[in-house]
């Protein structure tokens, strides 16, 4: 019996999340990459072996912006996995990967701007907050279908501004 392809199971794409944090005014925490100057993305990152999900979240949401769970607001989880292939293959951890899985996460956050040269990750040359049609504009070519699918699924549970 033939078993149905599971994006979840998938042993090629790199188990990760990725972190939505949008402001009152509805706009959304963008870095610049420091792996790709000029391109600016959301905060996001692998799901270590014997994490959920949610404690991924947690973690990376302190690792790459400085920002403490206990200060942002929990608004909605994807329910689905999204995914999106590499420009070439990846190699984590001894393991090739050829894209990246992803559980979405919404969260509200009204504090400061981060200090990208204060993060324990440094993923990010700086901060800014930016509109969802200026992001999709100045991402990388492989996110681009994946942020415009979160946007969609989030846009309509943006917190009131």
């Amino acid at each position: 019996m033939n078993k149905p392809y599971s994006l979840i199971e998938d042993p090629n794409y790199r188990p990760n999340v990725g972190i939505m944090l949008v402001n009152q005014k509805k706009q959304v925490l963008a870095g610049e990459a420091i792996h790709y100057p000029g391109k600016w993305m959301m905060p996001q990152g692998g799901i270590d072996q014997g994490e959920t999900p949610q404690q991924a979240m947690q973690r990376e949401l302190v690792e790459e912006t400085g920002i403490l769970y206990e200060d942002v607001e929990f608004i909605k989880e994807n329910e689905e996995w999204l995914a999106y292939l590499f420009r070439k293959p990846l190699v984590k951890d001894g393991r090739s990967y050829i894209g990246q899985r992803q559980k979405w996460f919404l969260l509200a956050y009204d504090g400061p701007l981060p200090n990208a040269e204060t993060t324990v990750d440094k993923e990010f040359l700086q901060f800014d907050w930016v509109e969802p049609e200026w992001l999709i504009a100045h991402t990388t070519k492989f996110k681009t279908d994946v942020y415009q699918t979160v946007f969609s699924g989030f846009l309509g549970v943006f917190p009131d501004g």
